[in-house]
C-alpha cells in the first residue's frame, strides 16, 4: 500500500512537472512564432487545454495526498482539541462528497460527451477523463485522511491533548 502510495506521489509530482514544462515550451514557442513565423504549430489551442486541465488535475491531486491544501487555521486554531477534531472530521467527510460527486459527475459527463477536437479530430474524452480519474483519486486519500483523524481520536487522553 505504501509502495502504491509513493508511486502515485511521484508520478502527480512529475508528470505535474512535466506538463508544466510542456506547457511552458508551447507558450513560450507561440511567442517566438508570433515574432518570426516561420511556420504554424496545428491543434495548438487543443493540446494546450489538455495539457492544462491535466496539470490542474494532477496538481490538485498531489496537494490532496500531502494534506497540503489552503485552508483558514484562524477557526480552527480558536477551538479546543476535542473542536478541532471535530472540525477535522466534518472537513474530511465534506472533502469525501466533494471528490465523489466529482467522480461520479465527471465520469457520466466524460462517457456522455460526443464532443471531438475542431483540427485535430480528438475525442474529448481524454480531455474530460482528468475529472473522474482526479476525484477517484482524491476519494482514496480523502478516505485515508478521515481514517487518520478518526484514528488520531482514539489516542486523545482525558486532557484533550494528543498522546506522543
Amino acid at each position: 500500500m505504501k509502495n502504491s502510495d509513493r508511486m502515485i506521489g511521484c508520478l502527480t509530482k512529475y508528470l505535474s512537472i512535466a506538463l508544466l514544462i510542456a506547457l511552458l515550451l508551447l507558450l513560450g514557442l507561440s511567442v517566438l512564432l508570433r515574432l518570426l513565423p516561420l511556420f504554424t504549430i496545428s491543434g495548438y489551442d487543443e493540446v494546450v487545454e489538455l495539457l492544462f486541465i491535466w496539470l490542474v488535475v494532477l496538481t490538485t491531486v498531489a496537494l490532496w495526498r500531502e494534506g497540503a491544501l489552503y485552508r483558514v487555521s484562524l477557526f480552527e486554531n480558536m477551538l479546543p482539541q476535542s473542536g478541532k477534531l471535530i472540525l477535522s472530521v466534518v472537513i474530511n467527510f465534506s472533502m469525501l462528497g466533494f471528490s465523489l460527486m466529482l467522480t461520479y459527475y465527471g465520469w457520466a459527463f466524460a462517457v456522455s460527451a460526443a464532443e471531438t477536437t475542431p483540427f485535430l479530430r480528438i475525442s474529448k474524452i481524454y480531455w474530460y477523463a482528468a475529472i473522474p480519474v482526479g476525484g477517484a483519486f482524491m476519494s482514496i486519500y480523502s478516505v485515508v485522511w478521515l481514517w487518520r483523524v478518526i484514528w488520531q481520536r482514539a489516542t486523545l487522553n482525558e486532557d484533550s491533548t494528543l498522546i506522543g
